[in-house]
C-alpha cells in the first residue's frame, strides 16, 4: 500500500477515534443532564398539588374578598341615605322651627322696645307731676 493512503487511513481513524471520545464526553455530559431533569421532575410532582393547593386558597380569599366588598359598598351606600335624611331633617328643622322662632324673638325685641319706650314715657309723666306744686302758677 502506498504511504499516501496508509496516512489517510491513519488520519481518518484518528478522526473516529476523537469523533468517539467526543461523543463518549458528551453522552456522560446528557446522562448528567437526564438525572438532572429527572430530580427535576421528582420536584415538580411534589410542588403541583401544593401549587394547586395555594392558588385554590387565593381563589377563595378573593371570592371572600368581592363579599366583603360588596357589603362595604352596600353599607356606605346606607350611609348616603341616612347622611341625606338627616341633611333633609335639618333643613326642615331650620326651615319650619328655626325660621318661625327668629320672627317671634324679632317680635318679643319689638314688644320689649314698645313696653320700654311706655314705660319710660308713664315715668317721665310721673316725674314730672311729681315735681310740680299742683296748682294754676298764674297770679
Amino acid at each position: 500500500m502506498p504511504v499516501l493512503i496508509q496516512i489517510c487511513i491513519a488520519v481518518a481513524t484518528i478522526a473516529v477515534v476523537g469523533i468517539a471520545v467526543a461523543l463518549i464526553r458528551t453522552l456522560g455530559q446528557l446522562q448528567k443532564t437526564a438525572a438532572q431533569v429527572e430530580r427535576t421532575m421528582a420536584t415538580l410532582d411534589q410542588s403541583v398539588p401544593k401549587i394547586v393547593n395555594v392558588a385554590d386558597d387565593a381563589h377563595r380569599v378573593i371570592e371572600s374578598v368581592n363579599h366583603v366588598v360588596a357589603r362595604v359598598d352596600r353599607i356606605a351606600g346606607n350611609f348616603e341615605t341616612v347622611g341625606n335624611k338627616a341633611a333633609k331633617m335639618s333643613s326642615l328643622v331650620v326651615d319650619q322651627v328655626l325660621a318661625p322662632a327668629s320672627q317671634v324673638a324679632a317680635l318679643v325685641a319689638g314688644v320689649r322696645g314698645g313696653a320700654s319706650f311706655l314705660m319710660d314715657g308713664l315715668r317721665k309723666r310721673r316725674e314730672s307731676r311729681l315735681t310740680s306744686t299742683g296748682g294754676n302758677h298764674h297770679e
